[in-house]
């Protein structure tokens, strides 16, 4: 590279400046006057250029172009957090999350938490927001704890090591190097919340929820159940979470095993408790109330700790159940019906809460306003026919209920017959196989999971179009909780109780305590059914083979081996019936399959139930036409 001659001008100097050495040699100096003259590149030998390079360059340069041709996408306004002096780091997260305004349950509860610091008490609706609701006062107080260096010292200090320290003198006076004892790599660090809720599941789903939202903030946050390595949770908890989720069983064996993190849950500033009518009740969760008691124990400490308690069923009264009643009756003792605030006075007392906001948007039936509601009356041996049905004519992510662990299995088994591919979910699975199913159900658009309350509380699985209650609830809450796994979010929602003659009483126990007169009956199309059955009781039969060979089979492992170990020679006779059970599956399995390639419904009668026919649906009158005959039928 060369520059033009005329940029550079001679400068005039002074000959007496220099001495005769410097001076030796020196022809003159130049000064660049035109800074903004472009260089001058010669032209030097043609090089052959890689075509697969240049054509790589090109495609690079094309994409470049393309990629700053984009528009940026417009991010959601955030104003509406603006009154609730949120965090930066927390509102960049909410933004990322779409979360542009609180909803309701938030907005009615945030002021309080975080400007008042005040307890709150909060009932809403399933899939509301609740989460958030305790969230972000609990990421928001934290941040502020620790700005305000509340948080030990030894929590966020560094080792710094000088040489001075290292070095030292002797008594002669020469250096030495002195012997540094090293702290420890894992620092003792500050446990501010605790984030309780009943079951396994939904704890790794708050966890999951709030890691999200305090990305930027820089707040570890660890989960601690059952049916996981403890050796693993102990990891977790050796790093100094300063938020732990869990539930109150495994939380408290880790306590009282001496786990040096959560014995600081008597200093917690924070205490959140989801789904908290559920943990309370008489003879669930007793850890929990070990909990409370060894947290309670300070009285300061206690009055500084800040409260969340929240739930769908907070103020849902129901009857006395009868065995109660007739118990107390014969004690010679009266039993009133506790009414919503003095079930709510009795949470606040157990927990210690004092003074605290109580919000209540469950309008004291706890579902959604999206919800629509059905039921489907039939004798006990129908619900298969219309369950398998259901499944075939409107196909969704659908969600079933069952009362008992023995039911989900026979079910289970029953439509995996009918390849409709179903997924157990129930408290003897191991954990590991329960999350696994989770995930599946929640991936695979059309999954079916059947499954105990076990899935009934907090759970937010996204897009499930459906709930089947194949037995009628024990409680009203346990409805309301089985409901709420749908219409979450605003969005429709669709569940059908399956009703039989002996379920009837306790129906109209839930309807009345859910304020409703009835529900409506859910429109099935009589002239399919006959197909329905066909496949249904093959089903069953084979199902009923299925067990027979299955018993057969752990017998006569238990013989052979009985007989290996005695050295008896066993006639081979059983093995004929054997052979004829197992021909009789597969027959009946080909015939099954034969019935199950042919469609049930004409083309386009099957598909998701429609807005409008939901709307059909919650507008008609419930009736309960020729039911009351067949229950009488049934009794006798």
């Amino acid at each position: 590279m060369a520059l033009a001659a005329k940029k550079w001008n001679p400068i005039q100097l002074d000959g007496a400046l220099f001495s005769s050495a410097l001076a030796e040699g020196l022809v003159g100096i130049e000064e660049c006057t035109d800074y903004d003259s472009t260089s001058l590149i010669t032209p030097g030998k043609k090089r052959k250029a890689k075509t697969a390079k240049t054509q790589s360059s090109k495609k690079l340069k094309e994409v470049k172009t393309e990629i700053e041709c984009i528009p940026a996408t417009a991010q959601p306004s955030m104003e509406a957090w603006s009154s609730y002096s949120l965090p930066s780091e927390l509102l960049r997260a909410l933004q990322e999350q779409g979360f542009s305004y609180p909803t309701e349950i938030q907005a009615h509860t945030l002021p309080a938490a975080l400007l008042g610091r005040r307890d709150i008490l909060g009932a809403a609706e399933t899939g509301s927001g609740k989460t958030l609701a305790f969230g972000l006062p609990i990421l928001s107080g934290i941040m502020r704890l620790r700005e305000a260096g509340i948080a030990d010292e030894a929590a966020d200090s560094e080792y710094s090591e000088s040489e001075d320290e290292d070095i030292g003198v002797d008594e002669h006076g020469m250096g030495c190097v002195n012997a540094y004892k090293l702290k420890s790599a894992e620092v003792r660090r500050p446990l501010y919340a605790l984030i309780l809720t009943p079951t396994r599941e939904l704890a790794m789903q708050v966890k999951n929820h709030l890691t999200k939202v305090a990305k930027y903030t820089g707040i570890n946050i660890a989960v601690v159940v059952g049916g996981m390595a403890a050796v693993k949770q102990e990891r977790l908890l050796r790093k100094g979470p300063e938020i732990v989720v869990g539930t109150p069983g495994r939380l408290w064996e880790l306590i009282q095993q001496g786990n040096e993190h959560l014995s600081q849950i008597d200093n917690i500033k924070f205490l959140a408790i989801d789904e908290t009518d559920r943990m309370l009740e008489k003879g669930h969760f007793m850890e929990l109330h070990d909990l409370l008691e060894k947290m309670n124990l300070d009285q300061q400490k206690k009055s500084e700790r800040q409260n969340f308690v929240f739930s769908a069923t907070l103020t849902l009264i129901h009857d006395i159940p009868k065995h109660l009643v007739l118990k107390r009756k014969i004690k010679g003792r009266k039993l009133h019906d506790m009414t919503a605030e003095q079930k709510v006075q009795k949470i606040v007392n157990t927990l210690g809460i004092t003074n605290p906001k109580i919000v209540d948007l469950s309008q004291g039936k706890g579902t959604s306003g999206t919800l629509s509601e059905c039921r489907i009356t039939c004798d006990i041996e129908e619900k298969d026919y219309y369950v398998f049905y259901f499944l075939k004519k409107h196909p969704g992510r659908t969600l079933i209920f069952c009362n008992s662990i023995g039911c989900v299995k026979r079910l289970t088994n029953l439509l995996g017959l009918l390849n409709c591919s179903p997924l157990p979910l129930h408290a003897s699975m191991q954990q590991r196989q329960r999350l696994k199913n989770l995930e599946k159900f929640t991936e695979t658009e059309n999954s079916i999971l059947i499954a105990t309350d076990v899935a009934a509380r907090g759970l937010d699985i996204p897009e499930i179009d459906h709930v089947l209650h194949y037995q009628t609830p024990r409680t009203s809450e346990s409805y309301v909780h089985r409901s709420g796994r749908t219409a979450r979010a605003s969005v429709q929602g669709l569940t059908i109780l399956l009703m039989e003659p002996s379920e009837f009483t306790n129906y109209m126990k839930m309807c009345k305590t859910l304020g409703k007169d009835n529900l409506p009956p859910f429109p099935v199309q009589d002239k399919y059914l006959s197909a329905v059955k066909e496949r249904v009781n093959l089903a069953r039969q084979l199902d009923k083979l299925q067990l027979q060979v299955r018993k057969f089979n752990a017998e006569e492992g238990w013989l052979q081996k009985a007989a290996r170990e005695m050295d008896i020679v066993v006639d081979g006779l059983s093995k004929e019936s054997k052979g004829d059970e197992m021909r009789a599956c597969k027959a009946l399995r080909k015939q099954l399959d034969a019935l199950l390639g042919r469609p049930i419904f004409p083309a386009g009668l099957d598909g998701k139930v429609q807005e409008s026919a939901i709307e059909i649906l919650t507008s008609s009158k419930p009736t309960f036409k020729g039911f009351k005959k067949r229950k009488i039928e049934h009794q006798k």
